[in-house]
């Protein structure tokens, strides 16, 4: 069965790769525009389940890998199916977007945006830019070396790696450093900016990770688990964030 799903997902690609992130971008706008309305506990509650699930989503991907289940079987049919049906114009394209997932691109992008928050002395911001996207790198580091899981075969020459496949650092840094900047726009932007300019970020956080299972450089499982993973650690990190800023904000009520 794990072989038919895999051959309809290779056979469909382009159309994954443009659903997907329409989808991943209207999921991310009714979260936001549905946000604002929920109470005090309620905004609690959304951040609290939904670190829960990333953290429990990696844990359960994390198992299947290590006990090679039905999740392994799925990423290789697929791998094996992408590597035989994948056009030349289409990984042309994703080598496009797989380039705004890589690591030195965005740490520059990391460190731009945490300069800006210092340039206009958002301190607090700074820290939590600096933090949530430095630590997050580190947390991918340290999750590959443990599990040290080798990455699919490829030989198409539209996209050069080194290093461990699980969790995906491509994956993992655009959650990472592109929710980061999701939670910006939601602070800082002007009210006409933040809903387009959320959609379009989560969109592009989607279509970083589908490049990397297209281009046949990342198992299905290393790119939802970076996903995963990354979103948990991005919850706390704006959990913190959020609870500095209101501490910040009384104490200024109190002086």
């Amino acid at each position: 069965m794990t072989d038919v799903y895999a051959a309809w997902a290779a056979g469909h690609a382009l159309l994954l790769f443009i659903a997907l992130p329409l989808l991943s971008g209207a999921g991310a706008l009714l979260f936001a525009r549905c946000y604002p309305g929920l109470s005090r506990r309620g905004r609690a509650a959304c951040f609290a389940l939904g670190t829960c699930a990333s953290f429990a989503l990696f844990l359960a991907l994390a198992r299947a890998v290590g006990r090679q289940s039905a999740v392994v079987e799925f990423d290789k049919a697929l791998a094996g199916a992408l590597s035989m049906s994948m056009p030349v114009p289409l990984l042309w394209l994703l080598s496009w977007f797989t380039y705004l997932g890589d690591r030195n691109f965005l740490t520059g992008v990391s460190m731009l945006m945490t300069l800006f928050l210092l340039w206009n002395r958002q301190w607090g911001l700074a820290v939590f830019c600096a933090v949530a996207t430095g630590a997050g790198g580190a947390l991918n580091w340290l999750l590959k070396h443990g599990f040290e899981r080798i990455r699919p075969d490829h030989d198409h020459g539209y996209a050069s790696v080194a290093g461990w496949s699980f969790p995906s650092g491509h994956s993992s840094a655009a959650m990472t450093v592109y929710g980061a900047a999701c939670y910006l726009l939601w602070r800082l932007a002007p009210p006409a900016w933040r809903m387009p300019g959320i959609a379009i970020l989560a969109a592009l956080i989607m279509a970083i990770g589908l490049s990397r299972i297209l281009l046949q450089v990342h198992f299905a499982s290393d790119v939802l688990a970076g996903f995963a993973v990354s979103l948990g650690w991005l919850a706390l990190c704006v959990a913190a964030a959020r609870r500095w800023g209101a501490s910040g904000d009384e104490r200024q009520r109190l002086q």
